[in-house]
């Protein structure tokens, strides 16, 4: 009898004990729970912004008026009391949305105090300050407007607010509902500026490693001196840079990814925050110093805005030739695709063959092919289109078939997207892969390349941002490769394609779109007569 009560007891307490260590672990999770919902990340880098000071006393009262000294908002042009009327005032333009992102952190400064603060303010002015330059630098007749919107809200409208700015020093990770605001921002035409507020590699590298989550299949390149976000309003071939408190000149540093030759979102790792807020700089920053930091945000932001059109052209949905190929003699060609930027020129082939059928009554295939140089399919094509903007590297397969491609008769037409000189520099480099004593050589307007044909193309007009690095454009620049006496490669450093796809580009640097379109038909008849 005694045995039994004491198994019982000892049952009874078993039980008591599990049920005390599940309400501890219940209670354990509450707190982790508690902890994830109201505790602040440490960092180890101080914040941008000093702890607040205390309080001012308010101002006294002035004598005359009664009324305080404080500095309000201003609400806008007053109407003046006087009978001649005043210029209408400049348009309200709210193109820059600083985005509110981020979590609440917070600092322990050396003498015990613990500052918190919201990540994504870094300097609560550097947008603002930013909007008023652009102001004043670009004086276009806009009164440009910034404003802060979170990020997971959506509702980012390109064409109402074309640019969002993003500025921190710290590690950040973006929830799902933001990486698809910001794919769907982009891909409708709106640009991405990262700024890395003072430097911090910890804050660029969070925009690399997020960025993928939005293009899984881009990556940031970096721009070349020659791109238009150096020279949009100032030419910027150097920048004073601050690194550890040391000041030195060096080449400006941005990076990109593009969609088409579009900068889309632009990262910015130098550090424009402190000259943005004319505050002090971080002894441990990276900072791009003073004029030189206004000079390249004024640029970026005129870079931005100029490219609103072709953001909105790149955004649009592109017709699919979704039809059968008709059997028999018919034209087709097809776009050399390479491990580089081979396909910014979006519906280029519809393009093309749509006004060779339109002005030549020539029989075209519409179907798109992109083929590479070591497919047996490249003699499928009498014809092949190539263009790119970055650098890149042919493979010793891509490169003996580009030889064989060229010995059996086919055309090589290359462009440079955008007139951009890392695309030139690479392509003349790899074509010596092909062969190793090719040289380009001008082709002259007389040439029945441009002087035959079904419209002869004497002279030709160039765009704006062509003309002022060359003011003497007035013919077709063109270069060739002959391969036994036949023109086996035609070859320009300015952009042809985006004209031919009447691109709104406003930084291309190449022919205007009817001569683009006149040269590219010539080109094609003389390939299909040659």
């Amino acid at each position: 009898m005694m045995r039994a009560i004491k198994n019982l007891w000892a049952g009874a307490m078993r039980e008591t004990a599990k049920r005390v260590l599940i309400r501890v672990w219940v209670v354990v999770l509450m707190i982790g729970w508690v902890s994830a919902a109201y505790g602040q990340r440490t960092v180890n880098f101080p914040p941008a912004e000093a702890p607040p000071p205390p309080p001012a006393k308010a101002p006294p009262r002035t004598a005359s008026g009664g009324e305080e000294t404080d500095i309000i908002p201003d609400p806008g042009p007053s109407m003046r009391k006087t009978k001649h009327q005043t210029p209408p005032p400049p348009t309200n333009l709210a193109v820059i949305y600083k985005v509110e992102y981020g979590e609440v952190l917070q600092y322990k400064h050396a003498n015990g105090t613990i500052q918190k603060f919201e990540q994504w303010k870094s300097y609560p002015n550097d947008a603002s300050n930013l909007v008023t330059l652009t102001n004043e630098r670009l004086a276009d007749g806009n009164n440009y407007q910034y404003a802060t919107k979170k990020l997971a809200s959506g509702g980012f409208d390109p064409i109402d607010i074309p640019i969002l700015y993003m500025a921190g020093d710290y590690d950040f990770t973006l929830k799902p509902a933001e990486v698809e605001n910001r794919r769907k921002f982009v891909t409708g035409g709106g640009t991405i500026v990262f700024n890395a507020a003072r430097g911090r590699q910890e804050f660029s590298q969070s925009v690399v490693r997020e960025m993928r989550k939005v293009f899984p299949r881009k990556s940031f390149m970096k721009l070349p001196l020659d791109h238009p976000i150096f020279n949009a309003r100032f030419r910027i071939q150097q920048v004073m840079l601050m690194i550890g408190g040391v000041r030195t000149m060096r080449p400006p540093e941005i990076y990109s990814i593009d969609i088409g030759t579009r900068a889309a979102c632009i990262l910015v790792p130098g550090g424009l925050g402190a000259s943005l807020s004319n505050t002090e700089y971080h002894p441990d920053g990276r900072h791009i110093v003073g004029e030189s930091a206004k000079r390249l945000g004024v640029n970026l932001v005129a870079y931005m805005l100029g490219n609103t059109e072709y953001g909105r052209f790149l955004a649009q949905e592109f017709p699919v030739y979704t039809g059968r190929t008709r059997a028999g003699d018919v034209v087709r060609f097809g776009a050399v695709k390479y491990a580089g930027s081979w396909d910014i020129n979006p519906a280029i082939q519809n393009s093309v063959l749509a006004s060779l059928k339109e002005n030549t009554n020539i029989d075209v295939d519409f179907t798109p092919y992109a083929v590479t140089l070591d497919a047996k399919e490249t003699g499928h094509f009498p014809l092949l289109f190539m263009t790119g903007h970055y650098d890149f590297q042919l493979s010793s397969a891509e490169a003996s078939g580009l030889a064989r491609y060229l010995s059996r008769g086919g055309l090589l037409v290359v462009s440079a997207g955008a007139g951009l000189k890392p695309f030139d520099k690479a392509f003349k480099r790899e074509l010596k892969k092909v062969f190793p004593k090719a040289a380009l050589t001008r082709i002259p307007a007389s040439h029945p390349l441009f002087a035959g044909g079904w419209n002869p193309v004497g002279r030709v007009a160039f765009t704006p941002p062509a003309m002022r690095d060359n003011p003497t454009l007035e013919t077709p620049e063109f270069y060739g490769y002959f391969l036994n006496g036949r023109l086996a490669i035609l070859y320009t450093p300015y952009d042809l394609m985006s004209g031919v796809n009447r691109e709104s580009n406003a930084y291309a640097k190449g022919l205007l779109d009817t001569d683009a379109m006149r040269v590219v038909n010539n080109v094609i008849t003389y390939a299909l007569a040659n």
